[in-house]
């Protein structure tokens, strides 16, 4: 298996389906030439291919996108030589970033040994395939993926107050699409979004008080609602509202991590790079969080930096990756005056387990904070309700957190 660095790349590629962000991703790449197209979401047969071909150690994320890829070339009419599959890695203690060896295996055992793997690493550019059009493809992604997240927001906002059922859904599939259509095409993607925030503005909703719950932990899981059972759908129902972190998060954290190794080397050329595009996320986050604004009642996201600062209390910053972000994150929501924190992770997780080892201490700096640790493994758990139901009982009476922390941090 080769991992090539062309141009002219006239292989399809096929984009696991983690977040609705995916369908920006692949309509960057349309935009720049490559054809593309997100894999269906994972359902139950994703197990069963999954569980086949692996052996039920490697963590939810793992054998979920091993059985969404033997999906794909199960279908009739694959080709595996114009074929190639998009699997990012990340940095940090996670077992995720060695998967694409193992996916690769995988096919080989199966006879599939010409099928490509396009492995952009969070330490490289994502874009070691698009050739020239590098520039563009990071910048149309970038803001694809922001764009789609903030529509996430606001689906997360009203959908609890709605008043009819599936209002909210379903403004919320039309604006994707025309987000979608705005890269591709690329026309203007702020425009689609002032159109998408009226869109939202004007579905009829009920005024009542619901408590705040973020939720936060492994990327994967807190944004895949099969494979973490409909968490989000679980606490809206249970009378929460809820507050993703979203995948763009991860990108600026990627960015920042860049910028801290480009000061550490002294590489001019990194140090101001880092600075440009920094800057370019920041205008681009701004302007497209605008139209949004009252909706959202004005919760941007907290700068990187800052999450990381309240981290630093607790963790190495060294440690790098998924765990250090949690534990922000977490903290960051108790500060906002949210009711409470859901943590999700896979199984066999090493960042998880990082952070539910050290979430007693700084929950107890919270003022005992409602906090609940989530694993997942693809099994429909039981306890899952009743342990959320608790939780949110929790939450609707937390008082918020005493001023402790923030004179403390």
């Amino acid at each position: 298996m080769h991992h090539t660095n062309t141009s002219n790349f006239n292989k399809k590629v096929y984009i696991p389906y983690m977040s609705d962000a995916a369908y920006a991703l692949s309509a960057a790449f349309r935009r720049c030439g490559v054809d593309s197209e997100v894999m269906d979401e994972p359902d139950e047969s994703t197990l069963d291919f999954g569980l086949k071909f692996t052996n039920g150690n490697e963590c939810m994320p793992c054998f979920v996108t091993t059985g969404d890829i033997i999906k794909v070339i199960e279908k009739p009419g694959f080709d595996a030589k114009r074929s190639a599959f998009f699997m990012p890695t990340s940095p940090g203690p996670c077992k995720f970033g060695q998967y694409n060896r193992l996916h690769e295996l995988v096919l080989d055992n199966m006879g599939y040994n010409e099928v490509e793997f396009l492995v952009p690493s969070a330490k490289k550019s994502y874009t070691d395939f698009v050739g020239d059009k590098a520039v563009l493809f990071r910048r149309v992604a970038w803001q694809g993926c922001l764009a789609i997240d903030t529509l996430e927001k606001a689906l997360y906002r009203v959908r609890p107050y709605e008043t009819n059922k599936g209002d909210t859904v379903s403004a919320y599939k039309e604006c994707i699409n025309l987000v979608v259509n705005a890269i591709e095409k690329g026309n203007d993607i702020y425009d689609a979004m002032k159109i998408c925030a009226k869109k939202f503005e004007e579905i009829p909703r009920k005024d009542e008080n619901r408590p705040l719950i973020g939720v936060v932990g492994e990327i994967f899981l807190r944004l895949n609602k099969f494979t973490n059972n409909f968490t989000t759908e679980k606490i809206e129902a249970l009378g929460g509202e809820v507050s993703v972190v979203p995948t763009y998060k991860w990108i600026t954290f990627t960015t920042h991590e860049y910028a801290v190794n480009a000061f550490k080397s002294k590489k001019v050329k990194d140090i101001f790079l880092s600075f440009l595009v920094n800057y370019y996320q920041k205008k681009d986050e701004a302007n497209m969080f605008k139209p949004f604004k009252r909706l959202l009642r004005n919760h941007k996201e907290t700068d990187i930096k800052e999450i990381l600062s309240y981290a630093r209390k607790y963790l190495d910053l060294s440690l790098g990756g998924e765990a250090i972000l949690t534990v922000g994150e977490s903290i960051d929501f108790a500060k906002k005056g949210y009711s409470g924190v859901v943590s999700i992770h896979p199984f066999h997780c090493m960042p998880g387990s990082i952070v539910q080892t050290i979430s007693k201490k700084f929950r107890e700096d919270l003022n005992n904070f409602p906090w609940i640790n989530l694993w997942f493994d693809g099994q429909e758990s039981t306890n899952l309700m009743l342990r959320l139901e608790a939780f949110m009982h929790q939450a609707k009476q937390w008082r918020g957190v005493k001023n402790a922390f923030s004179e403390a941090a």
